[in-house]
């Protein structure tokens, strides 16, 4: 019989990419106990091949850029064919993100006078993208994985789920295999 190990949280994040790795996050800041399965090394998600920057109107390097012009670059860029109500949200959010960021610790290329640098990319009626040279993404999954770990996420790596557990039609839970350890768990 094969054994497995059955580990309770409140809240179960599968991936520890940017998008993940910030979920878990946000989970752990209302109280939640917080899983996060990562199928390889914490830190190896695709995020980290992100090399442009951050597309966010802080409006640090021409301040006639806001998050309305960003919203119609994005509309325009895809065509409007994007779901209008997320190109906005992004639109909207994506400076507090940034500064979110630089708070937790990211150390973002600089102005001369000390504000997060924006460069041009294409597309951008302005320069709108905040960078770290062209790591960004590296960065950006350096500063989460640190912050998650402060504030207390537990994170199995080397883990692949199988199933997830449906209990009628919402997820419960999931099924994986620990292939450091060779045994399943059920989350």
């Amino acid at each position: 019989m094969t054994q497995h190990q059955v580990l309770e949280y409140d809240v179960v994040v599968i991936g520890a990419g940017g998008a993940g790795l910030r979920a878990a996050i946000e989970a752990a800041t209302k109280g939640a106990s917080v899983g996060l399965i990562c199928k390889s090394l914490l830190g190896k998600a695709h995020t980290v091949m992100a090399e442009g920057g951050v597309a966010a109107a802080l409006a640090n390097v021409d301040d006639r850029d806001s998050w309305k012009v960003h919203f119609a670059d994005t509309m325009r860029g895809g065509h409007y064919l994007n779901a209008w109500r997320m190109a906005e949200l992004h639109a909207q959010e994506a400076p507090e993100r940034v500064r979110e960021l630089e708070g937790w610790g990211a150390l973002m290329d600089r102005t001369p006078d000390g504000l997060i640098n924006q460069r041009n990319f294409g597309g951008h009626a302005y320069p709108r993208l905040a960078h770290v040279g062209d790591r960004t993404g590296l960065e950006m999954i350096r500063t989460l994985q640190d912050h998650g770990i402060h504030e207390g996420i537990d994170v199995h790596m080397e883990v692949t789920v199988s199933k997830l557990l449906m209990d009628g039609g919402r997820c419960a839970g999931a099924l994986a295999y620990d292939r450091e350890r060779g045994r399943f768990k059920a989350f």
